[in-house]
């Protein structure tokens, strides 16, 4: 069964390639249901809370978008996580570090960054 992602980005465009990157070097591996404002990241967490293994966060968000964004995921799963590995009830959250807001980044160094973290 693949592994469900809750994603919160702000550019569609880029969310859909980087999916679509993934989806390429993992086919069948990961699938996403994608968020681009608070409001429909909540709807997704609390309507599919069973189906997601874990939240990623554009690296385009904001301190304070990522701080809401772990306010909702406390909110429905009753803690955000900082690490996979957290024991416990909770949802794993991570965010993609804003430095990848590059041309490189774009091209294939948000997908790599995101393999480490996850299967690394």
């Amino acid at each position: 069964m693949p592994t469900h992602l809750l994603t919160l980005g702000k550019d569609p465009a880029i969310t859909y390639a980087f999916m679509d990157q993934l989806a390429a070097a993992r086919p069948g591996t990961y699938t996403a249901s994608t968020a681009h404002s608070p409001e429909e990241f909540e709807t997704y967490a609390k309507d599919e809370k069973d189906k997601i293994d874990f939240v990623l966060l554009g690296a385009a968000q904001t301190d304070e978008q990522v701080a809401n964004a772990k306010r909702i995921v406390a909110s429905v799963w009753g803690k955000a996580k900082e690490s996979k590995d957290d024991p416990g009830e909770g949802k794993w959250v991570l965010r993609l570090p804003p430095s990848l807001l590059t041309k490189e980044g774009k091209e294939g160094g948000m997908l790599r960054w995101f393999l480490e973290q996850v299967e690394g």
